[in-house]
């Protein structure tokens, strides 16, 4: 098992945030690759934002109405996958 950080993705290339309009899911709440986690809103759309990856729900890194920075942590995780880069950095 592995910790992750959620990172909200950049949708276009002019993307640089987003805010948050709503949560989907709580800490501690179990999720699978694909499962809508949030709502967003861009400056041109409002849309769900699918989690990268499966497992536990650790934290919220920012609450609903913040405006968030593209290649910012929006939650973190514990993957059911062991990290890639293993225990390199912990």
């Amino acid at each position: 098992m592995a910790k992750e950080n959620i990172l909200l993705p950049a949708m276009s290339d002019q993307m640089t945030d987003a805010e948050l309009l709503s949560w989907k899911i709580s800490a501690g709440d179990k999720v699978n690759k694909g499962d809508i986690l949030c709502e967003i809103s861009t400056d041109k759309v409002d849309m769900d934002l699918d989690s990268p990856f499966t497992g536990e729900i650790l934290s919220l890194k920012v609450e609903e109405g913040d405006v968030v920075n593209v290649g910012d942590a929006i939650a973190e995780i514990e993957t059911e996958e062991d990290s890639l880069l293993g225990s390199i950095f912990d």
